[in-house]
């Protein structure tokens, strides 16, 4: 194996990886809060207190990502709300070269996603990269989040996906940590995952700030 694309599928994850984390670092750390604050009467502080506070009780689990959740959870209409700060959606900076590359290998192109149905149709809608991949996968799908082993095994059955010649780039450590345990074979990070941010460093896995970086042979 020269390069880590010498595989037959490539397993992307969307926000962070294929998509700027901004979008939703902004939508849940100040868009969110600050329309709770003005429902609840309280300051913009003490919002981002008590979310914060609610965020950590479901962390890593399903309804963390889940758009229903969290508007019971908050009272507020988080589907609608979405779509006012849709225009901070936009594809990380070479992804759409990636896709294209892809495409032109033949490779089978599979995106796994904890993201909620709607904010994907939405992202999609957006960013029109849909017709590039053969599946979309929520884990809302098989009402398990991808943080769970079982979720690899639901979508490696139900698309036929040998994780042996499989590739599976993600922003999030802990989740390239259980795609490993289920058996994926090739397994890469992206260090800027929110373009207004600082780098992060992997500790267990080799990390990229751009896509092109996977065709070094190593």
């Amino acid at each position: 194996m020269h390069s880590a694309l010498e595989v037959d599928t490539v397993l992307l994850d969307m926000d962070g990886t294929l998509l700027d984390l901004h979008y939703d670092n902004h939508f849940w750390l100040e868009y969110v809060p600050s329309q709770y604050a003005q429902k609840a009467h309280i300051s913009l502080a003490q919002a981002q207190h008590h979310m914060s506070a609610q965020y950590a009780k479901v962390a890593g689990s399903l309804d963390w990502y889940c758009y229903d959740y969290w508007s019971a959870t908050l009272g507020l209409d988080i589907h609608q709300l979405q779509y006012q700060t849709k225009h901070k959606i936009q594809l990380r900076s070479d992804t759409l070269w990636f896709l294209e590359y892809l495409k032109r290998l033949n490779k089978r192109v599979i995106m796994l996603t904890n993201a909620h149905r709607s904010g994907i149709a939405l992202k999609m809608q957006q960013c029109e990269i849909t017709h590039y991949f053969e599946a979309i996968v929520s884990s809302h799908d098989y009402q398990i989040a991808k943080e769970n082993r079982t979720f690899w095994q639901m979508a490696a059955e139900q698309y036929c996906i040998d994780f042996k010649q499989s590739l599976f780039i993600d922003d999030s450590e802990k989740i390239l940590q259980v795609a490993q345990q289920a058996g994926v074979a090739y397994l890469r990070g992206i260090k800027t995952p929110d373009s207004e941010k600082p780098a992060q460093e992997m500790q267990y896995f080799q990390s990229i700030n751009l896509f092109s970086e996977l065709l070094i042979q190593k």
